[in-house]
C-alpha cells in the first residue's frame, strides 16, 4: 500500500512538473509579432523593416522568411543574428512578386510572425536625357536668379509648372483668378494648349483648313482651327479618320503622343536633347531613344508608339507617373499634370523668358565640375533677338573685406572676365554674340568650396559696366561649390 502511494505520488508530481515546464516554454515561446512590418523593392532585393518587439526571454534574433510562390514554399533568409530592425532581402529576381514575414526569436523558441505583406523587386532608373536648361527659370531655383518668370496669380494652385504655361500664354485660367489644377482636360481644350505650345516651340502651324472630322462642326472657329492645325501637323491622328472626339477627356497615354510628336517638330533649345531621326546620320529631332523607365502598368497598351511616346518623355524628364511605379495610361489628365508636362517640354525647345537671361547647368556641386553656361535674348513676343553683343564676368566670394565686386562708384573692382569675354565689364565688338536662335553658351571651371557670382549683360559697343546703370538689366546667378 505505501509503496503503491510513493509511487502515485511520485508520478503525479512529475507530471505536474512536465505540464508546468511546458506552459513556461509556450508562454515565453510566443512573443508578439514584429508590428509596422514594410517592404521597400530595389534592385533583386528588397529591404524590411519592422518595430522592435520586447519581452522576455530578449530577443534575439529576427526570422525572416519569403516565398515567391504565393506561400506554397517559405524560405528562410539567411542572416547573422541580430537584434537590428531593418534586413535586405538579396538574390531575389527582378519582376517577380514576393511574400515576406518576420517573426521573433528568443532563448525559447520563434514566437509568432507578422502578417504577410508584398514586394516586387525591380531596377530603379534615372531619366537619361532631361534639359540642361529652364524656359521658367524662378527666383527661388536657382538661389541668385535675377531674371524669373512671374507667378501666375491663381488663387486654387501654386505650382511653378502653372506659372510657366500661363507666363507664355498657353493658359488664361479657368476664369481670371483661377486655374482648376485638378479639372480634367477635354480633346477640344488640349488642342487649343498643344497650338499654343506649338507657337512658343517656334513650330509653324498650318492654316486650319478642314481636315475631315465630322464631329466638330457645332465648335467655334477658334477651336475647329486649332484641331485641324494639330491634324496638319500630325499631332493628332483623330479617334478615327473623320472623328475627333472633341468632348472626351485627354487620356494620360494620349498626353504623352500629343508631346513627343509636338517635341519633333520643335525648334531645340540650349541644352534641349535630340537623337537623329532615324538610323545614324542626317537631321535630328528633340526625343530620348532610352528605353528604361520604371512604370509598371505600360503591359496593357496595345499601340507600340503609345510606349515608345511615355519612355521617351520619361527620360527626357518631361512625363511623370501619378504615384510609384504608375502611369495609368487610360487615366484622364488633369490640368495640373498638363502644365507638368509641357513646361518640362519647353526646357527642351528654344523657348527662354523675354530679355537678356544666363543660365548655369548646375548651381550647386561638389568639386571642381566643369560648368556649362547659356545666355539667351528674346524679345517681349518670346523671339529670339539675334547678333547681340554679350559681355560676361564672374566674382569669387570672399571673407576678405579688402574684395568687393564693385567701387563705390558702381564699377567693377574684383570681378573677372570669363572664358569668353575679352575685357571684364567692357562690351567689346569682339565680344561673343546671340547665334541665329537667340543664344550663347560658355564653359567654366569654378574654384572648390566657394560661392561664385556671374553676370551677363549687354550695351552698345564700348559701353562700360556700372552697376548703378545697368545691374537692372543685367542677369546674375551664383554657383556655389562643395567638398
Amino acid at each position: 500500500m505505501s509503496c503503491r502511494l510513493t509511487k502515485t505520488v511520485g508520478l503525479f508530481v512529475a507530471t505536474l512538473t512536465l505540464a508546468a515546464s511546458m506552459q513556461t516554454a509556450a508562454s515565453g515561446a510566443v512573443l508578439d509579432a514584429p508590428a509596422g512590418l514594410s517592404a521597400t523593392a530595389g534592385d533583386t532585393q528588397v529591404v524590411l523593416s519592422w518595430s522592435a518587439v520586447s519581452g522576455s526571454p530578449a530577443v534575439s534574433d529576427y526570422l525572416v522568411q519569403y516565398s515567391a510562390n504565393g506561400g506554397v514554399t517559405w524560405l528562410t533568409f539567411a542572416h547573422n543574428a541580430s537584434t537590428a530592425v531593418t534586413s535586405t532581402v538579396t538574390s531575389l529576381v527582378n519582376g517577380t512578386t514576393y511574400r515576406f514575414k518576420v517573426s521573433t526569436i528568443n532563448s525559447d523558441g520563434i514566437g509568432a510572425s507578422t502578417a504577410v505583406i508584398l514586394a516586387t523587386p525591380n531596377v530603379t532608373y534615372t531619366a537619361n536625357d532631361p534639359a540642361t536648361f529652364s524656359a521658367c527659370p524662378t527666383a527661388a531655383i536657382p538661389a541668385g536668379e535675377t531674371v524669373a518668370i512671374p507667378a501666375a496669380g491663381f488663387s486654387d494652385v501654386t505650382a511653378t509648372a502653372v506659372d510657366c504655361i500661363k507666363y507664355y500664354g498657353i493658359t488664361m485660367g479657368t476664369t481670371a483668378t483661377t486655374y482648376s489644377p485638378l479639372d480634367t482636360v477635354s480633346r477640344w481644350q488640349m488642342a487649343l494648349f498643344l497650338t499654343r505650345l506649338a507657337t512658343v516651340s517656334e513650330i509653324t502651324l498650318g492654316d486650319g483648313s478642314d481636315q475631315g472630322f465630322t464631329d466638330i462642326t457645332g465648335k467655334s472657329a477658334e477651336i475647329q482651327t486649332a484641331i485641324n492645325q494639330i491634324m496638319q501637323l500630325g499631332i493628332t491622328t483623330g479617334t478615327t479618320a473623320t472623328t475627333y472626339d472633341p468632348d472626351s477627356d485627354v487620356t494620360r497615354e494620349q498626353m504623352a503622343l500629343f508631346i513627343h510628336r509636338l517635341l519633333k517638330e520643335a525648334t531645340v533649345g540650349p541644352g534641349g536633347n535630340t537623337e537623329y531621326v532615324s538610323g545614324t546620320s542626317g537631321a535630328k529631332e528633340i526625343k530620348s531613344i532610352d528605353t528604361d523607365h520604371n512604370f509598371t502598368d505600360l503591359t496593357g497598351i496595345t499601340l507600340v508608339e503609345s510606349t515608345t511616346a511615355i519612355a521617351s518623355l520619361w527620360n527626357l524628364g518631361v512625363a511623370v507617373g501619378t504615384t510609384g511605379t504608375l502611369y495609368e495610361p487610360q487615366k484622364a489628365m488633369n490640368r495640373s499634370m498638363m502644365a507638368t508636362f509641357m513646361a518640362n517640354a519647353l526646357d527642351h525647345t528654344n523657348a527662354r523668358p523675354a530679355g537678356f537671361l544666363i543660365q548655369a547647368s548646375t548651381y550647386r556641386a561638389s568639386g571642381t565640375p566643369v560648368v556649362s553656361f547659356s545666355v539667351t535674348h528674346r524679345a517681349s513676343d518670346f523671339d529670339p533677338i539675334v547678333g547681340t553683343l554679350v559681355d560676361t564676368f564672374y566674382f569669387v566670394h570672399s571673407t576678405d573685406t579688402g574684395v568687393s565686386r564693385f567701387s563705390s562708384a558702381g564699377f567693377c573692382a574684383d570681378t573677372v572676365a570669363t572664358s569668353v569675354a575679352n575685357l571684364a565689364c567692357k562690351i567689346e565688338t569682339t565680344d561673343p554674340i546671340t547665334d541665329s536662335s537667340g543664344n550663347s553658351a560658355f564653359t567654366m571651371v569654378p574654384g572648390n568650396i566657394v560661392a561664385t557670382d556671374y553676370w551677363a549683360w549687354t550695351a552698345p559697343a564700348g559701353t562700360i559696366y556700372d552697376n548703378d546703370v545697368h545691374a537692372d538689366s543685367a542677369s546674375k546667378i551664383t554657383v556655389v561649390t562643395t567638398s
